[in-house]
């Protein structure tokens, strides 16, 4: 019996270490890979979350309210999963759709081993972005149609400043590393 209890002891302990050590990975979900490294490419931009205080540029939506056909901006929302992750925090996928020109620069993913061209919206474009309550990451996605974004813009590896419109914005809100999507439609002015 004794040594049911210490089992039962030991297996609680590292239960709420593996729970303590992911809720530290959620605290910090906002890093990582959904942060700018270095520099931002236009050197008299601030940082999004200087410029707006708390709260990060983009057209807020509450997960558990909206409907399918209500409009943020220039989009309109498709259709959303969302689910509980285990701190209660609403997570899933958004689907919007509407075209809407951006400003910003063109970006490597930030992963090393994937090879895509991804695109950061500047502050002011980003307002005009549906954002995810409680989504604090930047604004920044990778284009599904990557051939048609790099004959247009050029490929990865350059923070080339551009104009571009974009439709089928896809936002993934998780508890990892997922990136946020859109189809490349054209550069601006073109």
């Amino acid at each position: 019996m004794l040594r049911r209890v210490t089992q039962l002891r030991l297996l609680a302990l590292w239960a709420a270490a593996t729970v303590m050590g992911c809720g530290e990975a959620a605290r910090t979900d906002s890093g990582g890979a959904d942060t700018v490294a270095g520099p931002v490419p236009d050197s008299t931009a601030v940082p999004e979350r200087r410029l707006t205080g708390n709260r990060v540029a983009g057209i807020p939506f509450d997960p558990s309210a909206i409907t399918p056909g209500t409009k943020l901006g220039a989009m309109s929302l498709d259709s959303i999963e969302v689910r509980t992750a285990f701190d209660s925090t609403r997570v899933g996928t958004a689907w919007f759709r509407g075209e809407v020109e951006l400003s910003g620069a063109k970006l490597r993913h930030f992963d090393a081993d994937v090879d895509a061209l991804c695109f950061e919206a500047d502050s002011a474009s980003a307002a005009r972005l549906p954002r995810w309550t409680g989504d604090e990451r930047r604004a920044w996605f990778c284009f599904t149609n990557r051939r048609a974004a790099q004959a247009a813009l050029g490929p990865p590896g350059d923070s080339a400043r551009a104009t571009v419109v974009i439709d089928r914005l896809t936002i993934h809100r998780g508890m990892s590393d997922e990136v946020n999507s859109a189809r490349f439609v054209r550069a601006a002015g073109r």
